[in-house]
């Protein structure tokens, strides 16, 4: 038993010697030497050494491929070895290599050079780990083996020196009864007395031959029926000898490849159309060992009727496992795809998903979410998901930027939503979520919360720099399947839900309710009441004056629209715009309102000017340069009578493309203003580099002038006028007091209730002598001679 012992444990350190020392060492060792090939490439080579500046294309495809054999090696290695501190060694120099693998950017020679001198160095270290491991085993082996030879020499020892005290003690007690079983022996065979003259030290020779000579007699008796036996069985295990050559025979004449897997996931056996398809396995290994086929592994052990597997070689085959009652397991037969048949596959793959991502696409989204609402078994929760201001990634960083963006965006997604959801990449810069089950564990709201704030804490690496991105998401929860719901219902409800996300500042995510649905409703019907009232021009204009406090006269006018509504009465332009600007009907109703003013400006006093304000959808669509130009012809307009308003966000778009835009209408007299200035972040940088020729102070800071910090900026706004030689216009000026404190600070034109409201074309007289008029009576200050042109109150 202690032998059976010590040669167990010697077993197994010869199996532990393999397994985990020199296979894992072997695919650390190939590890190596791919790395060295890297560093001949990157780091041996003189230009290399020399060259700072970014990876080629050739170089970043060797440094690819080279990396990602590595990390197979190292994955295989870490798959040979049990869980310790090797194993979490193995795990950093994985990270480190898949970091330098999935680097983008700008990767310099000096980079790599860096990172490959650090992933030898751990490499070596794994490889000298390992080493001493097999060198501490086989030491362990060889005092196993010591301590055998020392317990065989001891029982051999014992056995004998036992052995010969039995000897002596029956050689003392039994010769008689020897001598007479001899003789008895010798009777039953039917040969001569024993005994007879025979010595007492030859009774163990003749006990013996007495022995002998009964063996042999039945021997002789028993010889026939076992030569039948024999002779049986031979015949038998020829026969099934000749059977078994018959059916390898048979397996390997098949062109299609064919194997056996018994009930315990063993294969038993393969034709040699098997072996080809797939080299290095063998007969009796366990399938869900194999490690380098893992498709083909899960495909036999689900025992699935009709899968189609990707091969390495980048071909297809048709796998069709049939039972096997001889031993419970199945029999697998593989039908390789004919060419055209593959491409067909692939072709029907690729069209279900997205070929920036690799993620599933808006089709295959939307038959997986009908496949889990009609036979579906747990309730699901459906997630869309939209990168705020992606745009101004693509602007800013370009489009190179912007699609690594959406990749890793992608990733992640998929990663925080686990294997059991289905992510899929719907449209542009927004992504969907099936997430199964997502009521029982966690929650939809604190899920989708908390991809928000996953986003928002870690930042993503976009052309060398981290980017925090920020995420709206609409979420339609807990829905059951065979409810009576449809795909196109619930992505409906999601995109509602994201649309009301999109338009939350602080809280961009949102549960999808039923009084959404009324509000989006509600909002989709003004929508279709604003296209109806384009048509059926219901817009008209009103105007508000600029007055000049030093000529004390009216300057001009700003063109505001308003729209009354035949079935909404008055509706405010607070309501309308913003509508308008989302779903791009503020192209068509700017091209009304500059067409309109200037046709009504050209009829105007020479003296007065007039001021319209410009969305930045109109930047985008169409051309505003050739509308303006064309209206000022057909109008008859002097461009030079001409100011458009322009705010900060018409930059945060294409900001070279504003600019031309801005060059091009200034190169005709007409006069460029930035509105609500100081409101943003940016505004003295736009002033340097737009070619502004007035700003307006924002009525925000005019409306409570008595507060240090608003006088300060309202100060501050009028320096900056005059060192830059910028016209300077106040706005929302409503009382007498605000009106005397902008004078006393030097603003010289100013806009707001004080003088008058917004109103109609038909008013534009009355409230140039209304002006004229609060100037002499004192309603605006102290009177003085009011500078008009006649013929403007002629008007």
């Amino acid at each position: 038993m202690l032998v059976l012992r010590s040669n167990r444990d010697a077993a197994d350190i010869a199996t532990a010697m393999f397994d985990h020392g020199i296979d894992p060492l072997d695919r650390l060792e190939q590890a190596s030497r791919a790395l060295n090939d890297l560093e001949k490439r990157f780091v041996d080579t003189p230009t290399a050494l020399t060259h700072s500046g970014a990876l080629q294309s050739d170089d970043g495809a060797a440094l690819l491929t080279g990396l990602t054999d590595i990390v197979g090696s190292v994955r295989g290695a870490i798959g040979s070895l049990p869980d310790g501190d090797l194993t979490h060694q193995l795990d950093t120099l994985l990270y480190s290599i898949n970091r330098l693998r999935t680097a983008d950017g700008d990767v310099t020679h000096r980079f790599v050079k860096r990172e490959l001198a650090d992933i030898v160095r751990d490499v070596e270290g794994a490889i000298n780990v390992i080493r001493r491991d097999l060198i501490a085993m086989r030491d362990l082996s060889l005092r196993e083996r010591h301590a055998i030879d020392r317990a065989v020499l001891a029982g051999g020892a014992s056995g004998l020196v036992i052995g010969l005290l039995l000897l002596a003690y029956l050689s003392r007690s039994i010769s008689r009864p020897i001598r007479n079983a001899a003789s008895a022996l010798r009777m039953v065979g039917g040969g001569a007395m024993a005994g007879k003259g025979a010595l007492p030290g030859d009774m163990m020779v003749d006990l013996e031959a007495a022995i002998r000579f009964v063996e042999t007699v039945i021997e002789h008796k028993d010889r026939s029926s076992r030569l039948q036996k024999n002779s049986s069985a031979a015949h038998l295990l020829a026969t099934v000898e000749r059977q078994q050559k018959r059916l390898r025979v048979a397996l390997d004449a098949l062109r299609k490849p064919l194997c056996l897997v018994d009930d315990k996931g063993r294969l038993t056996d393969a034709n040699q159309e098997f072996l080809r398809l797939f080299p290095g396995l063998r007969a009796g290994t366990a399938v869900a060992s194999w490690s380098e086929h893992p498709g083909l592994a899960a495909a036999l052990l689900a025992g699935t009727e009709d899968e189609v597997l990707e091969l390495e070689d980048g071909s297809s085959c048709r796998i069709r496992c049939h039972s096997n009652p001889i031993d419970n397991g199945i029999i697998a037969v593989f039908d390789e795809l004919a060419g055209e048949e593959s491409a067909q596959r692939e072709l029907e793959r690729l069209t279900l998903q997205d070929s920036l991502t690799g993620l599933p696409n808006r089709d295959a989204f939307y038959n997986a979410l009908q496949k889990a609402l009609h036979t579906g078994a747990d309730p699901i929760s459906v997630f869309v998901i939209d990168v705020v201001a992606f745009k101004n990634v693509n602007t800013t960083l370009g489009l190179i930027a912007g699609d690594d963006l959406l990749r890793q965006v992608g990733e992640r997604l998929r990663t925080l939503a686990g294997p059991d959801s289905i992510t899929a990449r719907l449209a542009g810069d927004e992504f969907g979520l099936i997430l199964p089950g997502a009521g029982e564990a966690m929650g939809p709201e604190r899920f989708g919360r908390g991809i928000v704030q996953d986003f928002a804490r870690r930042p993503i690496a976009v052309a060398g720099r981290p980017l925090t991105i920020r995420l709206a998401v609409g979420v339609v929860p807990d829905i059951a399947p065979g409810g009576g719901m449809d795909a196109r219902t619930v992505m409906r409800d999601c995109e509602i839900a994201l649309e009301t996300a999109k338009k939350r500042s602080t809280d961009p995510f949102c549960v999808y309710a039923p009084e959404i649905q009324k509000e989006h409703q509600r909002r989709q019907d003004m929508e279709r009441d604003l296209r109806e009232a384009l048509t059926r021009s219901e817009f008209e204009l009103h105007f508000q004056p600029f007055v000049d406090s030093k000529r004390r006269r009216v300057s001009g006018f700003e063109a505001l629209v308003r729209w009354n509504s035949p079935t909404r009465g008055r509706v405010s332009p607070g309501v309308f715009i913003p509508i308008m600007e989302e779903t791009g009907l503020i192209v068509s109703l700017g091209q009304f309102v500059l067409r309109d003013a200037c046709r009504q400006a050209a009829r105007w006093p020479e003296g007065l000017s007039l001021s319209i304000n410009l969305s930045p959808r109109q930047f985008d669509s169409g051309n505003i340069v050739a509308d303006v130009r064309d209206i000022l012809a057909e109008t008859k307009l002097d461009p030079k009578r001409l100011q458009l308003e322009v705010t900060e966000s018409l930059f945060l778009s294409d900001a070279d493309k504003v600019l031309d835009i801005l060059n091009a209408l200034r190169r005709m007299g007409i006069t460029i203003s930035m509105d609500d200035f100081g409101t943003g972040y940016s505004s003295l940088g736009y002033l340097s580099r737009f070619p502004f020729d007035k700003i307006k102070i924002d009525q925000s800071f005019v409306r409570d002038l008595t507060r240090r910090e608003n006088m300060a900026i309202v100060r501050a706004v009028l320096g900056l006028g005059a060192s830059m030689k910028l016209s300077v216009i106040a706005e929302g000026v409503e009382t007498v007091e605000q009106m005397r404190v902008l004078e006393s600070e030097g603003c010289e034109e100013m806009q707001g209730y004080l003088f008058s409201p917004p109103r109609p074309a038909s008013d534009l007289a009355k409230i140039l002598v209304e002006v004229r008029e609060g100037f002499q009576d004192g309603r605006f200050g102290p009177s003085t001679p009011l500078d008009v042109p006649s013929a403007a109150l002629r008007a």
